[in-house]
């Protein structure tokens, strides 16, 4: 029995030897095929697959990991690696901490052999081999020159013993890695620092270039091309001299030959270069020699592009010859002195004053030349001590502005003073000047009889004078100060925008007249003149005006109308009277005729006649009314062809009137009644011109006038005008005569013929509506007045007769309840009569007091009160006034047959609707209809 189990256990150890040597030469074999593939240079990544393989393979295992260290984050990173679960190579990260297995191993003095895990105690085990089941395994620290690399490890589920040579291969492995990763880290290295070489040399601003010992390019660096335009292979094999200037080849020559006979000693030369474009660069070159082989040497050039230095050195040359030549002519003294205070330069104009020349000064103490000069003393020494002092001084009746600066070495001592003395004499004198100049003006502004004032655009007060102050009634400047131009000045605040925008849109001062609230609430007319002031970029920064209350010369003017007037109604008088006689004829016989029997031809006389009356009247009554202009809309031509009938009156037989009036005319922004005074004027001055008859001709058309026009009119002037020309074949003007027509108080009538007040009254009020008049005449060649008038603003105008017709509004059959309230019986029972006929409830009252009854106790509701404005009992007004302070809003229309108000009251607030007297029954029923539908839509 013994030697049969004897010869059995011998054949176990002969199969674990087999065994043995299989795996060793597995081993071998894996190492050697490691170290091939590093010699091959393989990439890492395909290297640490590579190592991860051999390493289970050669042991027999059923895992491997090759783990890189990342020290920064102080953790390892699964690289690669053998039977792990798919995801966990190239993810996973392992702590390197020393209570770690991997930290552990990095730290071991040798291999790290774990022959069961789960009884370690020298390290916790990573997530990931207690998540495989791991029992045994070894790990290596892969070791490079600096610093470990990583770890290598090897892995089984079951028990294993790893053997010697076990120990041995893995070791051998990590070592192979470890020579590979550092001959990687080498050649990239190298490669890095190849690469930056290169940059350097084809990136830099200088030509590096190797010359045998007879000339001949050897080498040069890729820059070449950049500065100076030839291919590095078209210079190669050249000799350098071929492109140098002729007459810097010698010492270029002398250079070379010093660097050749002194190796390693460098040598520079400074010469010029043909550029690829046939131009000269001059280049800067420091070289030296090396020998290569027996008595051949090569030498090594460093060249740099210099052209623009020295072009730069040139103009700064010759910026200091101009600069010396400014400084001697400039009224200053540029001046340095050494420690001692000597003079080491004086130059500048600003000697001449003193009588000095620049040579007289050098060498010369500061301290004895200036002795008597305290102040200057003082500074110099101030300077001297390291202070920068700036001061002015007086030196024999002439004054200068010094500036002395200390003058530091590298190690901050003091190695004397420079200083630049302005002479000022002239400024001084200037800004003394300037400053009596400026009190002058504050004076001036300050006793000013006209107001003046600074303020912002959005209409802040910046500054005002007493004048002003006094104009707007306020008790001192301070209070007008806190004040606001839209808000307490102007009465419309639209009308300030307007004058903003016309000074804005010019350069120079702008004129206007506005309406201005004073603080007791006085209105006054003022007639503003003022500019706009700009910061340097355009911009708007104030605005300066001077303000003249012309309230009294408005008041003046206006009396000078109202005369005109009278004059011009006294000659209407006798037409007037005669129209009125007839149009009464013709209403007192054809009410006649109606009382015998119905006739329709007489009801249609009546009603032409009462019509003509009522024009006649308006026209009257608004010509010779007292009142400030109103501006509206007004289409010249309708206006002409009314007035025409009126203007017949006052001419003679003997002369033929014609009107021309275009009736596609855009509106004019006018007063009517002023326009016809213009005309009531006009035409009297062109009868007295014609005393043996002729021909007036009366015509309107529209007109733009050329650049040339508007450089005399003056900024702000409109581009259309509505033109109306007088034309008479009277006796004319002489050119004298023709210039001072305008002039107030001139006349070449007869004593006692003329006040010489009708043009000047044509020309004021033709300018207060921004017109201009023009004049032609010739003596016996008669006259032509020319009158334009701007264009109404786009919102207003209207063209052709669609402005002068009204909008027939719709007169359905009413429905509502009106109360007409008029003390004049008979046309009370008309008025009622009216309204009834086309649908209306209609309740009646005597006066305003039986009205407000009604409105107070009737039981339904009433929808208009249409009232005559002037009444003996409560008129219109006041019954208006009632019916609001009790809380009812009904719609009211007013009417009457005064000049629109009642006499001598204020005049009907605009807003509220007015119907003038006389008016038909389409007027009243138009209006009433018109009112009504308004308070609806309210």
């Amino acid at each position: 029995m013994r030697p049969k189990r004897f010869r059995w256990l011998g054949v176990e150890e002969s199969s674990r030897a087999e065994q043995q040597l299989r795996a060793a030469a597995r081993q071998q074999e894996a190492v050697a095929h490691l170290g091939q593939q590093a010699l091959a240079g393989v990439a890492r990544a395909n290297l640490f697959d590579t190592a991860a393989k051999l390493l289970a393979r050669g042991l027999d295992v059923e895992f491997s990991e090759i783990l890189e260290l990342k020290p920064e984050h102080r953790s390892l990173l699964v690289r690669a690696g053998e039977g792990w679960q798919e995801g966990f190579v190239g993810k996973t990260l392992v702590t390197a901490d020393a209570a770690s297995l991997a930290g552990y191993a990095l730290n071991a003095a040798g291999p790290l052999v774990i022959t069961d895990l789960s009884t370690e105690i020298r390290f916790s085990a990573p997530p990931h081999l207690e998540e495989h089941g791991i029992v045994s395994g070894i790990g290596v620290v892969v070791q490079g020159r600096e610093r470990p690399w990583g770890v290598l490890g090897a892995y089984s589920a079951q028990p294993r013993e790893f053997s010697g040579p076990d120990v041995l291969f893995v070791q051998a492995l990590a070592h192979v890695l470890a020579t590979a990763l550092e001959r990687a880290r080498v050649e990239e290295a190298l490669r890095k620092s190849e690469e930056h070489f290169r940059s350097l040399t084809e990136n830099a601003s200088d030509i590096v270039t190797i010359l045998g010992d007879d000339g001949i390019l050897r080498y040069v660096s890729p820059s070449v091309q950049r500065l100076l335009g030839y291919a590095a292979n078209e210079l190669l094999g050249r000799n350098a001299f071929e492109f140098m200037h002729p007459d810097d080849l010698a010492p270029v020559m002398e250079a070379l030959a010093d660097a050749i006979q002194e190796p390693g000693s460098p040598q520079t030369a400074t010469f010029r270069f043909k550029h690829a474009d046939a131009s000269w660069r001059v280049l800067e070159s420091i070289g030296q020699a090396r020998l290569d082989e027996p008595n051949a040497y090569s030498v090594i050039v460093n060249s740099r592009d210099v052209t623009e230095r020295i072009r730069q050195e040139e103009i700064l040359q010759t910026s200091k010859q101009r600069l010396r030549t400014v400084v001697a002519g400039a009224p200053v003294i540029f001046f340095s002195l050494d420690p001692k205070g000597v003079f080491t330069l004086a130059e500048g104009k600003g000697l001449h004053s003193l009588g000095v020349r620049p040579g007289m000064l050098m060498g010369k103490s500061f301290f004895e030349l200036l002795g008597d000069v305290p102040q200057a003393v003082a500074d110099v020494r101030r300077a001297l001590a390291g202070e920068s002092v700036t001061a002015r001084v007086e030196l024999f009746g002439f004054e200068f502005e010094a500036q002395y600066s200390p003058v530091r070495e590298r190690d901050g001592s003091i190695s004397g003073v420079v200083g630049v003395a302005t002479d000022i004499t002239e400024r001084r004198r200037a800004e003394q000047a300037l400053r009596r100049a400026d009190a002058a003006s504050r004076t001036l502004v300050q006793q000013a009889p006209f107001g003046i004032f600074r303020a912002t655009p959005e209409g802040a007060f910046l500054s005002v004078n007493p004048a002003l102050v006094e104009m707007l009634a306020y008790e001192t400047e301070a209070e007008l100060l806190t004040r606001h131009l839209d808000r307490d000045v102007f009465k419309e605040p639209a009308a300030r925008a307007r004058y903003i925008a016309q000074m804005n849109d010019v350069a120079g001062a702008v004129e206007t007249q506005a309406a201005w609230r004073r603080k007791d609430g006085e209105s006054i007319t003022v007639r503003l003149y003022g500019r706009s002031v700009r910061y340097e970029d355009g911009r708007v920064e104030c605005h300066e005006v001077f303000a003249e209350d012309v309230s009294e010369r408005r008041g003046l003017e206006e009396q000078l109308r109202q005369a005109q007037k009278m004059e011009a109604i006294g000659q209407l008088t006798g037409g007037i009277a005669h129209d009125f006689n007839n149009l009464l004829t013709i209403i007192l016989a054809n009410a006649e005729l109606l009382a015998r029997g119905p006739d329709e031809a007489s009801l249609r006389d009546i009603i032409s006649a009462a019509v003509s009356g009522r024009l006649m009247v308006n026209q009257l009554l608004g010509f010779a009314r007292r009142s400030t202009l109103t501006f509206e809309p007004v289409h010249l031509g309708h206006l002409l062809n009314d007035l025409a009938a009126v203007l017949r009156r006052v001419l003679p037989a003997d002369i033929e009137l014609l009107v021309f009036a275009d009736e596609d005319l855009p509106e004019v922004g006018a007063d009517g009644h002023a326009v016809e005074q213009i005309l009531l004027n006009l035409v009297n001055n062109a009868r007295d011109a014609m005393p043996d008859g002729g021909v007036l001709r009366l015509e309107t058309s529209c007109t733009w006038i050329s650049d040339a026009q508007r450089d005399v009119l003056g900024p702000g002037a409109a581009s259309e005008y509505v033109c109306l020309a007088v034309d008479d074949t009277g006796v004319g003007m002489d050119e004298a005569t023709r210039q001072r027509a305008f002039e107030p108080f001139f006349t070449t009538k007869p004593v006692g013929k003329g006040t010489g007040l009708g043009l000047a009254t044509v020309y004021g009020l033709v300018k207060q509506h921004g017109g201009f008049v023009q004049i032609d005449s010739a003596p016996g060649a008669g006259t032509r007045l020319r009158i334009y008038f701007p264009v109404a603003e786009e919102a207003t105008r209207r063209r052709g007769s669609g402005a002068h017709e009204q909008m027939a509004l719709a007169a359905d059959n009413g429905h509502e309840t009106v109360l007409v309230v008029e003390d004049q019986a008979q046309l009370r029972r008309a008025t009622v009569y009216t309204l009834e006929h086309a649908g209306y409830t209609v309740l009646a009252a005597a006066d305003g007091i039986e009205a407000l009854h009604l409105l107070r106790q009737h039981p339904a509701p009433i929808h208009l009160v249409f009232t005559d404005l002037v009444m003996s009992r409560l008129g219109g007004r006041g019954l208006y006034q009632i019916d609001r302070r009790e809380g009812r809003q009904t719609a009211f229309l007013f009417t009457s047959g005064y000049a629109g108000a009642g006499r001598g009251e204020e005049p009907l607030d605009p807003a509220l609707p007015f119907l003038p007297k006389p008016w038909t029954s389409a007027d009243l029923l138009a209006r009433v209809r018109q009112v009504l539908d308004g308070a609806k839509r309210d």
